[in-house]
């Protein structure tokens, strides 16, 4: 991996959304919270797993809003 910032949650996750398009997601079953007056992904461990990112990808390229794959998202945390 060239990114200075790797890893960023974990060994051997998925950098394909380096930034989450879900983010600010405020939803505390990440793992994220609010920190210092804004919302800290640094516990989120759900966009970087493979298959996770995966789907997110396939779902974003097919052209859904991003409010229905959050849903999808939602249902597996």
């Amino acid at each position: 991996m060239n990114c200075d910032r790797f890893p960023c949650h974990f060994l051997e996750q998925d950098c394909s959304l380096c930034f989450c398009p879900f983010y600010p997601c405020l939803d505390m079953r990440t793992g994220g919270k609010e920190k210092d007056g804004s919302w800290c992904c640094e516990s989120c461990h759900i966009i970087h797993h493979p298959s996770i990112a995966a789907k997110v990808m396939d779902e974003l390229m097919k052209g859904q809003p991003i409010s229905l794959v959050w849903k999808t998202l939602e249902r597996l945390l």
